[in-house]
């Protein structure tokens, strides 16, 4: 896809911050040393927007080293939603680069790493670069799972893009303008899983960026898990939605049954083992999961053939609406305990090969860098 883009800003971060507690200044320390100037006279720069969300920008910028403050755009964006889709969606509409990427206000690139991405891009006439990811600590986040060796025009199904969730990395500014992608505002939790969706499903020119430099999650940017659980349906409203939509109707056979078994795998079971292992799961927990688990179904009733033995016996008890918590732990976590042999093949012996399976799956997870 060609930019026609004559703006001297080659990549556009945005970053949302919700509070001036938040390590922004190792943020924007990572930026610059990403490997693209910032100057205004440069050609092809770096442009580092941080949207201060409900928040004044003052304390925020004083935060940032001070050799920094003026190679950064602070803007200001108020709406009285806890969501970060509103900064996120204020930051890109102000974007003019050819790319534009955002991150979190915890979170840092590996030197040399914007420039890379835009480097591998390019020489893949790629519209997204998929950023490898890794916890500070060392450890890698080893998603999305991609096929052996394969890091440019990838399939959103073979190459399980469904996996990654947040559409960091770098896109094509002209791509999400054509698509017309938002972050939607209203959800508790999966506002970026329609926009990535949209964005694997597009038809556009995908890559993954193996072995360059990686974007780093740190440990204070773990999830902070309110006191006040919310309900399922709140909680999962974004999946609901999702499979309802116009969208995922258009959407071939295989590719609504790749978004559903992930949203299976990940979120259904997910919130399961979040509320059993916290002893709050209840008779309306079940209720409301058993409802979602139909909605998840009815749209793509394929999506549960290639889950393992243990991941189709918890979705039993899901979907016979089991209230015990102390069961629904102890099927959650079978389901990963990857020692025990039934996480290693499915219930449907025929979705043996199938590349959601189990074994097929931990094999391509383990060679993800």
């Amino acid at each position: 896809m060609e930019n026609v883009n004559m703006d001297s800003v080659l990549v556009d971060v945005v970053i949302a911050v919700h509070t001036p507690d938040r390590p922004i200044e190792r943020t924007v320390a990572s930026l610059m040393e990403s490997g693209l100037p910032t100057a205004e006279s440069s050609a092809g720069r770096l442009r580092v927007t941080v949207v201060c969300h409900n928040t004044a920008a003052g304390p925020i910028r004083g935060r940032v080293a001070p050799e920094h403050r003026e190679r950064v755009r602070f803007v200001e964006y108020a709406d009285g939603i806890k969501s970060p889709a509103g900064p996120f969606n204020h930051g890109i509409s102000l974007a003019t680069g050819a790319w534009v990427s955002i991150m979190g206000s915890d979170d840092s690139l590996e030197p040399g790493a914007l420039a890379q991405w835009v480097q591998r891009a390019e020489g893949d006439s790629a519209d997204v670069l998929i950023a490898p990811m890794a916890h500070a600590g060392g450890g890698a986040i080893r998603t999305p799972v991609v096929r052996r060796n394969r890091s440019a025009r990838l399939d959103p199904v073979a190459d399980r893009l469904t996996y990654r969730t947040a559409p960091l990395g770098i896109l094509r500014l002209s791509l999400v303008r054509s698509l017309e992608l938002i972050l939607p505002t209203r959800y508790a939790t999966g506002e970026d899983q329609s926009f990535s969706a949209a964005l694997w499903f597009s038809g556009a020119r995908i890559s993954y960026g193996r072995g360059l430099p990686r974007y780093l999650v740190h440990d204070d940017a773990a999830v902070r898990v309110t006191a006040t659980p919310r309900p399922v349906t709140e909680d999962l409203a974004f999946a609901a939605d999702l499979v309802d939509s116009g969208w995922f109707a258009r959407l071939a056979g295989r590719e609504r049954t790749a978004i559903v078994t992930k949203l299976l795998r990940v979120h259904v079971f997910g919130h399961v083992l979040l509320r059993a292992e916290a002893g709050s799961w209840s008779a309306q927990d079940a209720a409301e999961m058993a409802v979602v688990a139909r909605r998840l179904l009815f749209a793509a009733p394929r999506a549960a053939r290639p889950l393992s033995v243990a991941d189709r016996t918890l979705l039993d008890a899901v979907a016979r609406q089991e209230a015990d918590s102390s069961v629904m732990k102890s099927l959650a976590t079978l389901r990963r305990t990857f020692s025990n042999p039934r996480t290693w093949l499915p219930r449907d012996v025929s979705a043996l090969l199938h590349p959601e399976a189990p074994l097929r799956f931990m094999s391509a997870s383990a060679l993800v860098s």
